[in-house]
């Protein structure tokens, strides 16, 4: 009987290992997995990307796409450099998808008043901008416009205590899409199904608040 009683503890503390094991598989359940090659089954094709897209864009109404971004985060960071037509300073934001930059003559500075940033600016750059409402995991989708350096319909509407608001108006020629786990040589053509472009004038109405940096 004494021999018995180390054999009935050791059953005992297994059934209860086993029992918490069982409790914990249901209070924590096991982390999603996070492997990137699972992320890749919810990409669409090619075609499917491109069917997304043109369904978006005749969602669209006449407004076109309007975007109004408030920056909580960082915001544009200002820089002086040389151009051909003398010294410029320049506003770069980077920032969840947005690629802006505008372009000014001389050295500004952030006391410079509203009238003069207006009169002294020169160009704003879109390089990209987000198209909300339009979900295709894997693809980077861009709105091209025929010249990314843009003047008119440019509106600088505030400019003081460390911030700026823009407005920018102007319209897209086309949609553009492509699959960057796609590497295309420098001088080959990109395979059939890594990209699209759908030929559509839309409208783009930006309005952009952000707080700036002088570096």
């Amino acid at each position: 009987m004494l021999a018995s009683l180390p054999v009935m503890k050791i059953k005992t503390t297994l059934h209860t290992i086993a029992f918490f094991i069982v409790v914990l598989t249901i209070l924590c359940p096991a982390m999603p997995d996070q492997n990137p090659a699972l992320a890749e089954e919810n990409k669409p094709n090619g075609s499917e990307a491109k069917a997304a897209a043109t369904k978006w864009l005749g969602g669209l109404d006449k407004k076109g796409l309007v975007l109004n971004q408030r920056v909580k985060e960082r915001g544009f960071i200002v820089t002086h450099g040389p151009s051909a037509l003398g010294r410029v300073t320049k506003f770069s934001l980077q920032n969840s998808g947005w690629w802006v930059s505008l372009d000014f003559h001389g050295e500004l500075s952030p006391e410079t008043s509203l009238e003069t940033l207006k009169k002294k600016f020169w160009y704003v750059t879109l390089d990209r901008l987000p198209t909300p409402g339009l979900d295709l995991p894997g693809w980077e989708v861009r709105p091209q416009i025929a010249s990314s350096s843009i003047r008119e319909g440019m509106e600088i509407l505030a400019y003081s205590e460390g911030k700026i608001k823009l407005r920018v108006r102007t319209e897209f020629f086309a949609l553009y899409g492509r699959d960057p786990s796609i590497v295309v040589a420098a001088d080959a053509p990109a395979p059939d199904g890594s990209y699209f472009q759908i030929r559509k004038k839309f409208p783009l109405d930006l309005t952009i608040e952000a707080s700036f940096t002088f570096r």
